[in-house]
C-alpha cells in the first residue's frame, strides 16, 4: 500500500509539474520515437518498444518542445541512466518534470464487434450514431493510462504485469455490417474512418447481409445475378470493393508483420468470375490472422449474364469451394508454427439455424440449396435433406465440412476462432470425430438482451489468445 501511494503521489508531483511542456528522444536501433510513444496529456508518456529491444543505450539524444538540449542538464542523463521495463523514470530538466514508462510490446488486445446491422430494419440494428459511440468508446480504452480505471481488467494470466490496462491494439468486426446488400457508407463512416483517424487498425469481414449469392427468399429469388446497380452480384462486388480498399489502406500503413504481410485465400481456377469470396490472412505482432468472407466454404460464382439475357429467375452458375479449402489447406502446412486466430460469420455450433448456413441452404422455410455445377467434396451438388433434420445425410453433410474446417485449424498453434451472425455470446467448442475447435459468437451491439456488445481479447506475441472478455463500450 505505501508503495502504490508513493508511486502515486510522483504521478501526481509529474502531472502538476508538466503543463504544456514535452520532452522526447532520440532512440537507437532504428526505433522512430514518435511510432513507439504515447503521452496521455498530464505528464505521463508511456513508451512501448518492440520484444526483445535492448534498454542499454536506448536513447542517444533528447529534446524539449522540438528543441534539442544537453542530455547532460537533464537529471538523471537519460542517455547514461539504466533503463527498466514497467518502471516509472522521471526525468527533470529547468525545474519541469517529464515522467516515462518503457515497456517491452510482448501483450496485445484485439477487439471483436459483429451484426452491426447499421441502419437496418429490424435485424438488432444500431444507428449511424450508436455505432459511432461504440467505435469511439473503443478507441478510447486504456488510452488515458494511468489516471483512469481501466475498462477491462485481466487476471490470473502467467506473466501479465499486475498493472497492464488493455487498450484497442487492432479491431474486427465480423460481418453483417448495415442493411441488405448495403453500398456501407454508414457503417465505414462510425467504423472505419474513425479507426483510421485514430491509427488504430480496424479488419472486418462480410457477413450473409453482406456477401451472399444465394437468393434471399423464395418468393423474390436473386439467384446471385446482377440486378441493377444493387442486388446480386453487383452488391457483392460492391462488398468485396470496399473490404479490399480497406485491406490494402492498412498494408501501405506497415501495420503487418514484415514476413507476414496480407494475403489472399483464393481458388486460382475461378479468379476470371471475380466473384470468389476473397478470404485473407495476415500476421500482426507475431501472431497469424486468418479472416473469411462470410465462411470459408462461401461458393465462388458467375452471374453476369442470365438477366440480361432476360431469364428472370435464372440461377448463377455456382462452382464448389474444394479449389479455396485446399489453397487454404496448403497455406497452414506451411504456416504451422504460428499461433493463430481464427474468424468467419457463422459459427461452428452455436444457433438453432446454424446448420443450414454450412449446408448452403437460403432463406429458412423454404428448402432450397445451391447446387454446384462441378461434382465436390465440400460443394453440394447432391440433394440432401432439408436443414431442420437432426439426423441423416443433413446431419453428416454439416459435420463434414466442419470437420474440414477444423482440421486445418488444429494444424496451427494455439488456434482460437470467433465468430458472429446469431447476435448472442457464446463459448463453444466444436468436437466430432477427435475435433475440437474453440469458438467465440460475439453479439450484435443493437441486441437489447445482451449486457454487453463486445470481446476484448488478450493476446501474448508469438504465443496467441491467452483470454477472452466480454465487455460494454
Amino acid at each position: 500500500m505505501k508503495f502504490r501511494l508513493a508511486a502515486l503521489n510522483i504521478l501526481l508531483w509529474v502531472a502538476a509539474t508538466t503543463v504544456s511542456a514535452q520532452m522526447t528522444f532520440t532512440l537507437q536501433g532504428g526505433i522512430t520515437y514518435g511510432d513507439v510513444a504515447e503521452c496521455d496529456g498530464k505528464g505521463f508518456t508511456t513508451v512501448t518498444l518492440p520484444a526483445g529491444t535492448d534498454l542499454s543505450g536506448l536513447i542517444t539524444a533528447v529534446a524539449v518542445d522540438g528543441s534539442p538540449v544537453d542530455a547532460g542538464e537533464v537529471t538523471p542523463n537519460p542517455t547514461t541512466t539504466t533503463l527498466n521495463y514497467d518502471e516509472l523514470k522521471v526525468f527533470t530538466y529547468q525545474n519541469r518534470a517529464y515522467g516515462f514508462r518503457f515497456v517491452e510490446d510482448v501483450w496485445f488486445c484485439a477487439v471483436f464487434v459483429s451484426d452491426c446491422h447499421v441502419e437496418h430494419s429490424g435485424h438488432d440494428a444500431t444507428s449511424t450514431s450508436a455505432m459511432t459511440a461504440i467505435s469511439n468508446n473503443i478507441i478510447a480504452m486504456g488510452r488515458t493510462a494511468y489516471t483512469e480505471t481501466p475498462k477491462v481488467k485481466f487476471s490470473g494470466v502467467e506473466g501479465l504485469p499486475s498493472d497492464y490496462i488493455p487498450k484497442a491494439d487492432i479491431v474486427f468486426s465480423l460481418g453483417d455490417c448495415d442493411a441488405d446488400k448495403d453500398d456501407h457508407t454508414n457503417f465505414l463512416a462510425s467504423t472505419a474512418t474513425l479507426f483510421k483517424n485514430a491509427n488504430i487498425p480496424f479488419i472486418f469481414v462480410a457477413g450473409n447481409h453482406d456477401f451472399s449469392p444465394d437468393y434471399w427468399t423464395g418468393s423474390d429469388p436473386d439467384y446471385g445475378v446482377t440486378s441493377g446497380t444493387s442486388g446480386g452480384a453487383a452488391a457483392d462486388k460492391q462488398t468485396l470493393k470496399v473490404i479490399k480498399e480497406n485491406n490494402s489502406y492498412w498494408s501501405s500503413q506497415g501495420v503487418f508483420d514484415s514476413d507476414g504481410a496480407l494475403e489472399y485465400i483464393t481458388d486460382a481456377n475461378y479468379g476470371s468470375y471475380g466473384f470468389q469470396p476473397w478470404h485473407f490472412t495476415f500476421k500482426f505482432k507475431d501472431v497469424r490472422f486468418y479472416c473469411a468472407n462470410n465462411y470459408w466454404f462461401q461458393k465462388s460464382y458467375d452471374g453476369s449474364f442470365t438477366k440480361a439475357l432476360g431469364v428472370l429467375l435464372a440461377r448463377a452458375t455456382y462452382y464448389s469451394p474444394d479449389g479455396t479449402i485446399n489453397a487454404l489447406n496448403s497455406f497452414v502446412d506451411s504456416h504451422r508454427d504460428e499461433a493463430s486466430v481464427w474468424m468467419q460469420h457463422i459459427p461452428f455450433n452455436h444457433g438453432s439455424d446454424v446448420k443450414r448456413w454450412w449446408l448452403d441452404q437460403c432463406d429458412a422455410g423454404y428448402g432450397y440449396y445451391i447446387k454446384t455445377t462441378n461434382t465436390s467434396e465440400y460443394g453440394t451438388d447432391v440433394d440432401v435433406e432439408l436443414w431442420s433434420n437432426t439426423g441423416g445425410t443433413a446431419t453428416q453433410y454439416a459435420n463434414k465440412k466442419r470437420d474440414a474446417l477444423a482440421t486445418i485449424i488444429e494444424k496451427t498453434t494455439n488456434p482460437v476462432h470467433f465468430s458472429g451472425h446469431v447476435h448472442t455470446f457464446a463459448d463453444k467448442t466444436w468436437t466430432n470425430n477427435n475435433h475440437s475447435t474453440r469458438d467465440y459468437t460475439v453479439a450484435a451491439p443493437g441486441n437489447s438482451s445482451q449486457s454487453n456488445n463486445a470481446y476484448v481479447v488478450l493476446i501474448k506475441r508469438g504465443e496467441g489468445v491467452k483470454a477472452v472478455v466480454q465487455t460494454q463500450f
